[in-house]
């Protein structure tokens, strides 16, 4: 077993807290993104990052060539444990963040995915929380509960996405301008305006469907 390259500090938005702690696992930006829009490219943050940090993308391409590998189930499965188990996060709940940076680049990698949080379904220590645009790579009937798995959806996203999205009920997060976020709020969306994800625990709340927030 090796122990995988998790994120555990937190980032602007995931502010370790004295009840939450974070874990947050990074791919490359644009690469492992098959189904990325104009506009998502075009907003990237994650390739501001890589950018403008000479260590990260070297970091992020480490962690696909890991998520590769036959064995990367069982070392995703050891380093959540060992993290877990540890007197940093003794008492916490842990959300998992799959992909600050990338997305899920094929079938068999999110089948991964949902294999090790399967592994965790008993473990009400941890819930794992992702936006995605392949979504079409998840059976939606089949997931477990502590998976969640929300749309990212944009302007520019395709029609067929969308109507796959509503027809399987997936939770959508989503942004807009201020006019359309309130557009957005009329016809059900609740609206996100934390800077820190743990005061408002919306996201990985499975029973809240819609979410948006204004773009940034």
């Amino acid at each position: 077993m090796k122990t995988m390259n998790v994120n555990t500090n937190g980032n602007r938005k995931l502010q370790n807290t004295d009840t939450i702690r974070y874990m947050i696992w990074n791919l490359p930006a644009v690469k492992t993104c098959p189904f990325r829009t104009e506009m998502c490219e075009k907003s990237c943050y994650a390739r501001k990052a890589e950018r403008i940090y000479p260590q990260v993308l070297p970091a992020r391409e480490k962690n696909y060539s890991d998520s590769l590998e036959n064995e990367f189930v069982e070392n995703m499965i050891y380093t959540i444990e060992k993290y877990l188990n540890s007197k940093a996060f003794s008492g916490k709940k842990c959300v998992f963040r799959i992909h600050e940076s990338g997305d899920f680049y094929s079938v068999e990698y999110a089948e991964k995915w949902v294999e090790i949080a399967k592994h965790f379904t008993n473990d009400d220590r941890i819930v794992f929380l992702a936006y995605t645009k392949s979504i079409t790579f998840f059976d939606f009937t089949a997931l477990p509960e502590n998976l969640v798995a929300r749309s990212s959806i944009w302007k520019d996203t395709a029609p067929d996405k969308i109507e796959f999205t509503a027809k399987n009920n997936i939770p959508i997060y989503t942004a807009g301008t201020e006019m359309e976020v309130v557009q957005m709020k009329n016809n059900g969306f609740r609206v996100c305006k934390c800077e820190n994800c743990s005061n408002c625990k919306m996201c990985w709340n499975k029973n809240i469907k819609n979410i948006t927030c204004k773009i940034h």
